[in-house]
């Protein structure tokens, strides 16, 4: 004990020096960790899912999407997703143009409701089930909730 009180005798600048010091990293320790912890706990959508709840898509709604797109003759096949707040719609023609894609996708925009088209991001992507008459295809559009038109890639028929 008698040593530890010479060593602080003889350096107290250096002992209360590093005694802050250590003070000071610890502190800064702690809040970078509390920062990125804080971070990676939350939601991964974070306060963009708010009122979710009120314009909810169910499962049978999305059926009822996917066979509002079926009764087309163009169509062979379609695929519905909701991720978070976007509608993935997947759909593959027999025979049709890009044009075609684009009436079938603004009248599948009347399967929703208007709250729902103003709440919902809708991306569709058409292609065509024969891969030798491929043409201008895939064409993608989307739409995003606070606009009511469809933006299409740029498309060379």
């Amino acid at each position: 004990m008698s040593k530890l009180k010479g060593f602080y005798q003889n350096n107290r600048v250096f002992v209360i020096l590093m005694g802050v010091s250590s003070i000071c990293l610890i502190i800064i320790l702690s809040i970078v960790v509390i920062y990125f912890f804080d971070q990676t706990s939350g939601d991964a959508y974070g306060n963009r899912l708010n009122g979710i709840e009120t314009v909810e898509l169910t499962n049978q709604k999305l059926k009822k999407i996917e066979e509002t797109l079926k009764q087309d003759e163009k169509v062979d096949k379609v695929t519905v997703h909701l991720k978070g707040k976007i509608v993935y719609i997947n759909c593959y023609l027999h025979v049709g143009k890009a044009t075609d894609a684009k009436n079938i996708a603004i009248n599948a925009l009347t399967a929703f409701s208007e709250d729902e088209r103003a709440y919902y991001d809708i991306s569709f992507i058409f292609d065509k089930t024969d891969q030798e008459d491929r043409g201008a295809f895939p064409v993608m559009g989307y739409k995003k909730s606070d606009n009511n038109i469809i933006s299409w890639t740029n498309i060379v028929e």
